[in-house]
């Protein structure tokens, strides 16, 4: 890929090496050797970060700066083979199946990032519900309407981000607008980052679709409803997507349960798992920023990412002790009438709307100051329309 970053283009190659990597080890049977294997996977990333990337790969960066965590999870803190299993797997472990079972294995676990059919699948309600539909083929031409209405969206999306200057290159940022300009482009923004996730989403889900042996039960959607984010724990926990879950918790476990030995489900491991998830979330993201930096940049420091997740934490920590200090009073969301909780749900999810109106800049701006937004991929299905017709319609593009 091209960097517009004054860097030389990365080889297709070393892009693919950390998933072909992970692919290999988690084949070893050994432990050892697969704990041995995570290094040529940080080595890849770290060669790849330090020839760089172009802004408008940044989901491509984020990506790859996950994968380190993810193969940290795997090879590192748990012992996959042994702790990881199918439902209704029968196999004792995955290294006593055969070469070929091994690989199907493998493919299902770095397949599905929130191990949906997994026995270590999220039963806190995280995993939106599962799709009814029998069908492959009427669910694979749901997918495929979906997508061709997703693409329009963000066709719309891309033009509307374009036009406002708290999105350019060499605007005032999110910071420098006025807050009800700053709260229309906190929902533009999210609403751009849904319909991508989701898009991306769905072409995975043709993907796997097309080999067989997935069924649509194994594909619930990537967002759960937004009506449920009535709180930063249900926005983060349960309605945003879930496909960084599996990292941040299994760093937090190992570091609440085995160095510092805390009591599993007491208050402070609670805690200590909540700011090590959103520090590695905030690592993913972080790393991800260095890489779309300019060579001659201001480095890491410039970066917001770090900064507006460990303020996520922050502000769930004081959200849940104020909601426990109002459940003691006798407060709760699930008050009666129905309209009376329904008002305390719209109620929260305006804070939560408004918290990241406040807070989104700090991690946006350095973003469209690289030309993130500018330099990213756009999706031109209007724009192409009004050239083939003729009609002399003009978009920012």
């Amino acid at each position: 890929m091209n960097s517009d970053s004054g860097r030389p283009p990365v080889p297709l190659w070393l892009l693919a090496s950390p998933f072909g990597l992970s692919f290999v080890a988690l084949m070893f049977k050994s432990p050892i050797a697969r704990k041995a294997m995570f290094l040529p996977i940080v080595g890849a990333v770290i060669r790849i970060t330090a020839i760089g990337l172009s802004p408008g790969d940044y989901a491509t960066a984020c990506a790859l700066a996950l994968q380190v965590f993810k193969m940290c999870d795997f090879l590192v803190l748990t012992d996959a083979h042994l702790e990881l299993r199918l439902v209704g797997q029968t196999a004792p472990s995955a290294g006593s199946l055969p070469l070929f079972e091994r690989a199907k294995w493998v493919m299902r676990l770095l397949a599905s990032p929130r191990l949906i059919g997994w026995t270590s699948e999220p039963k806190n309600g995280s995993i939106p519900p599962r799709p009814t539909e029998t069908s492959r083929i009427r669910f694979a031409i749901k997918q495929i309407m979906y997508l061709a209405l997703h693409l329009l969206t963000v066709n719309i999306l891309g033009i509307t981000l374009r036009l406002s200057p708290g999105f350019s290159q060499h605007g005032p940022g999110l910071a420098g607008s006025g807050w009800g300009r700053r709260s229309v482009d906190a929902l533009q923004y999210y609403g751009v980052v849904w319909t991508w996730l989701t898009i991306s989403h769905r072409v995975w889900v043709l993907m796997l679709l097309s080999t067989g042996r997935w069924m649509p039960s194994d594909f619930p959607p990537m967002f759960a409803s937004l009506g449920n984010a009535y709180t930063l724990r249900r926005f983060w926990g349960q309605t945003h997507q879930q496909m960084l879950r599996r990292a941040t918790t299994s760093h937090g476990s190992f570091v609440s349960d085995k160095l510092l030995r805390l009591p599993r489900h007491g208050r402070l491991s609670r805690c200590i798992q909540l700011y090590v998830a959103f520090f590695i979330s905030g690592a993913v993201h972080h790393w991800g920023d260095y890489m779309i930096m300019p060579l001659n940049g201001p480095g890491l420091r410039a970066s917001g990412s770090m900064q507006f997740f460990l303020l996520q934490a922050v502000a769930i920590h004081c959200e849940d002790i104020m909601i426990s200090a109002g459940r003691r009073m006798g407060w709760s969301f699930d008050l009666k009438p129905t309209w009376r909780r329904t008002a305390s749900r719209i109620v929260g999810c305006v804070y939560v709307w408004q918290w990241f109106t406040w807070c989104l800049p700090i991690g946006m701006d350095p973003l469209v100051r690289f030309g993130m937004i500018e330099n990213g991929v756009q999706v031109q299905i209007i724009q192409e329309a009004c050239k083939f017709f003729g009609k002399g319609c003009h978009f920012s593009t």
